[in-house]
């Protein structure tokens, strides 16, 4: 296996793998070597990458990115796991309808398909902000197939009991804004400018991060999470309801501190709620942390998983046979 450091080195020398030249221009197949798939869930068209081999960890990216976010990680981890990284429906190479006022539901639906259609056994999570709620949803009610959650700088509950957040939230949720954003996709490129709490990004990662947005449909989808953070009540409060249902499966709060929901109290409410988890904290990471601190983000990573599977034995997969 290569070692953290090395493959790092790798990454910034610009390394590649044969890539696929079906994909658009703006994605860099230096940067983001590893082959596409595609897998068709109901009237969804799922983009994700498979690679490596071992156990699987599955990563699922929050909202304004897709899962070139986690390029760090799968170059290092793949060497021991097998990687899924699935971009959000709609959004990414993804291409799903909106479903304006429960689009966090309906990802959730989507999620589960995914992990039943490859049939994903002894998987380990790890979600990340606007995709955390639907796929902890998913992961609560595949229970079975879980070996881990890791849950990094995200939410799972309403905004309503954090006043900062819902502020924020009826701004971004409102129609006029969501109109706004449509036609000027004001959110993926605030997030080039002032996303990365550790420096600017590339050109060519700009380049990545807009690209999907060239598609008006993926911003009305990232204006339909935005509509759900206020409009899904019933699902945020039942999802909350059930997250102790996840105290039996090992976890990790992975959080960079420099963000917004941590200043306003998210990880104490998820020690609240998972008092088992364990917790790492990323000093100069913020809301995106894998791109923030890529090396320690995916140290961390690896560090929680060795002693996972030095713990204890694979999680059961009773009833799943057959």
């Amino acid at each position: 296996m290569p070692t953290i450091n090395k493959a790092f080195a790798e990454e910034l020398s610009g390394t590649t793998r044969p890539g696929n030249d079906s994909r658009p221009a703006w994605i860099s197949e230096t940067r983001f070597p590893f082959p596409s798939r595609f897998v068709g869930i109901e009237d969804a068209r799922l983009h994700y990458v498979d690679e490596g081999a071992g156990p699987t960890l599955l990563f699922l990216h929050g909202s304004p990115m897709w899962s070139f976010m986690f390029r760090h990680s799968i170059r290092v981890l793949r060497a021991r796991f097998r990687c899924v990284a699935v971009d959000m429906p709609g959004l990414g190479l993804s291409k799903a309808p909106v479903a304006c006022g429960r689009q966090f539901e309906r990802n959730s639906a989507y999620y589960r398909k995914f992990v039943q259609q490859l049939d994903l056994r002894d998987l380990t999570l790890i979600a990340h902000a606007t995709a955390a709620p639907s796929a902890l949803r998913m992961i609560i009610d595949e229970q079975r197939r879980a070996a881990g959650v890791v849950i990094t700088n995200s939410f799972a509950w309403s905004m309503r009991a954090f006043p900062p957040m819902w502020r924020f939230v009826r701004v971004v949720s409102s129609r006029p804004f969501r109109v706004l954003n449509e036609r000027l996709n004001l959110l993926p490129r605030l997030t080039t400018r002032i996303g990365r709490n550790s420096g600017r990004f590339s050109e060519t990662e700009c380049a990545a991060i807009l690209g999907p947005y060239r598609q008006r449909d993926a911003r009305r989808h990232l204006g339909s999470l935005l509509y759900g953070l206020r409009a899904e009540v019933a699902f945020f409060e039942v999802l909350r309801s059930d997250l102790p249902k996840l105290r039996t499966t090992p976890l990790l709060l992975l959080y960079g501190i420099k963000d917004h929901g941590y200043q306003a109290g998210f990880l104490e409410e998820w020690k609240r709620v998972l008092p088992e988890a364990s917790v790492t904290l990323l000093q100069k990471s913020g809301h995106f942390a894998p791109e923030d601190e890529p090396q320690p983000f995916t140290a961390a990573l690896s560090e929680w998983l060795g002693q996972c599977s030095a713990s204890q034995p694979s999680a059961s997969l009773q009833g799943l046979s057959g």
